[in-house]
């Protein structure tokens, strides 16, 4: 999961050229909100803390999970395509 979140991270900032089939806003940002670390050094705090880094990180996996799905959808409508252009 590291790879595919370094993957992603790493090409945030890249420019692809060519057609698209995905809308103007291009595809959507995770809504995650990664949390702040505490102010105090209360174990309660510390443990709040931990509890929503915890959150962030399923958060952030179960948008990778779906974006991989997108892309097997991708790549399954592309075969699908590929596949209806031979038929003819």
């Amino acid at each position: 999961m590291a790879i595919a979140l370094l993957a992603v991270t790493g090409t945030a900032g890249a420019s692809v050229y060519g057609g698209s089939n995905l809308g103007f806003s291009g595809y959507p940002d995770p809504t995650c909100r990664k949390p702040y670390p505490p102010y105090s050094d209360s174990a309660m705090d510390r443990e709040n803390y931990r509890s929503d880094m915890d959150r962030y990180i399923r958060c952030v996996k179960e948008y990778l999970e779906n974006a991989n799905n997108d892309i097997d959808r991708i790549r399954q409508a592309q075969e699908e395509a590929i596949a209806e252009a031979k038929r003819r």
